[in-house]
């Protein structure tokens, strides 16, 4: 619940602070599958959470489609509208996806077929203008954080009784994006938005390395280090993302 909290008080902040680039990578930290994937652990066997890490990966691919639909909405509808639209969408990919096979490598493999496609149709987008509202207070920022980490708090405990594969899924519900999309939406406008949310996309990459190494290596190591491996697997990613702007100005 505090990890969420932190995730979204740090990317709205850093919007601001940083510009949208940098936000986006961090929004892609592991910082609520983390948590979610250390309980399962304490309270399923090693088979269990590997099923449930594969389709956590599968669920990233509805997770890129959530982040498409709102960026595709935010410039002609409201916050809550397109939230609403962006999580109608994932409902029905994550139903989808439900049907998959055990495919760590497959999921992998659709993950990075669904984000170039992503990144493609929102290029149009890229370069959007917009007038930047004020910037949220820290009151308001801890406070939606806050709401996220009751609901990750919710959604973990609840996926624990729907077997592995729904737990998978619904673990990766975007709910640090849901809340993330809203209140930039409210506070900076459409604009930064869409900037975030298409550095998201790439983000998102981080999660995904989360997952696929912890499905592809949780049976063949003490649970502990295989999350602390699939976490630095993520870190990195996140690290390269950060600097990559930084890289091709040298």
């Amino acid at each position: 619940m505090l990890a969420t909290g932190l995730v979204v008080v740090l990317v709205s902040w850093s919007v601001g602070a940083f510009g949208p680039l940098i936000g986006g990578a961090l929004a892609g930290l592991p910082m609520v599958l983390g948590p979610g994937f250390y309980f399962l652990a304490q309270q399923f066997p090693a088979d269990y959470v590997q099923q449930a890490a594969t389709y956590a990966v599968y669920s990233l691919s509805a997770t890129q489609l959530f982040l498409l639909l709102i960026i595709l909405c935010a410039p002609t509808l409201s916050p809550w509208r397109t939230l609403l639209c962006a999580v109608a969408g994932w409902a029905i990919a994550a139903f989808i996806l439900s049907f998959m096979p055990i495919q760590p490598w497959l999921g992998l493999g659709l993950f990075i077929v669904v984000t170039a496609f992503s990144l493609r149709v929102s290029r149009r987008l890229a370069g959007m203008k917009g007038t930047s509202k004020a910037k949220a207070g820290w009151g308001l920022l801890v406070f939606r954080g806050t709401l996220a980490g009751l609901l990750v708090a919710v959604v973990t405990t609840g996926s624990s009784l729907l077997g592995p594969s729904l737990s998978g899924l619904i673990m990766a519900f975007p709910i640090g994006y849901t809340v993330v999309a809203v209140t930039i939406h409210q506070t900076l406008g459409a604009a930064s938005l869409v900037a975030t949310l298409r550095s998201a996309l790439w983000g998102t990459g981080s999660l995904a390395g989360f997952c696929t190494t912890l499905a592809l290596i949780f049976t063949q190591f003490h649970w502990l280090t295989a999350l602390l491996l699939a976490a630095a697997v993520s870190i990195a990613i996140t690290l390269l993302l950060v600097f990559r702007p930084w890289a091709r100005r040298a």
